[in-house]
């Protein structure tokens, strides 16, 4: 290799050597911030899981309403902790005829029985709508029509928050 060259290939490694240098300079970390959790201020509280209805049977070709709860004494769910924008969906194809309308009430109400739209705090649950729940103890209250031999058939209802399609 003659001068020329040799004086080229150091040349060029000075310059790589450089240019690594400068990169690793400019891409020194000087600190990180690191962001914490921060927990919802609301707590939705499922308190049983079926919940179990306040009569055990129903009358053939009868229509009314019916409570579904965790006991007398602990109702279906809770929320604490603030207001909460919610989405009922109705899962699979239980919630249909002789079925009429959901609804769910404040179990800790002064009007716990009757009509469902009668109950203290009572609001109808439309499937897939959202709606804003209060704080509150809250059990489901169904209302029905014309019951045939196979009775009330089981249903289930998921929670959502934010958008479902």
């Amino acid at each position: 290799m003659n001068k020329t060259n040799k004086w080229i290939v150091t040349f060029a490694a000075f310059l790589v050597a450089l240019s690594v240098g400068i990169g690793t300079a400019i891409g020194v970390t000087l600190w990180y911030h690191h962001m914490p959790a921060v927990s919802a201020t609301q707590t939705l509280t499922p308190n049983c899981d079926p919940t179990v209805a306040d009569v055990a049977s129903v009358g053939l070709g009868s229509s009314g309403q019916i409570t579904f709860e965790c006991s007398t004494t602990l109702a279906a769910f809770s929320i604490s902790g603030g207001s909460v924008s919610l989405i009922p969906v109705f899962v699979g194809q239980g919630f249909r005829s002789p079925y009429t309308t959901l609804w769910i009430f404040n179990a800790d109400g002064g009007t716990l029985t009757g009509a469902c739209s009668g109950r203290t705090g009572g609001a109808e649950l439309l499937n897939n709508t959202s709606m804003t729940l209060s704080v509150g103890n809250y059990n489901y209250c169904a209302e029905f029509v014309d019951v045939g031999q196979s009775g009330l058939r089981g249903f289930s209802v998921g929670w959502f928050a934010g958008r479902v399609s």
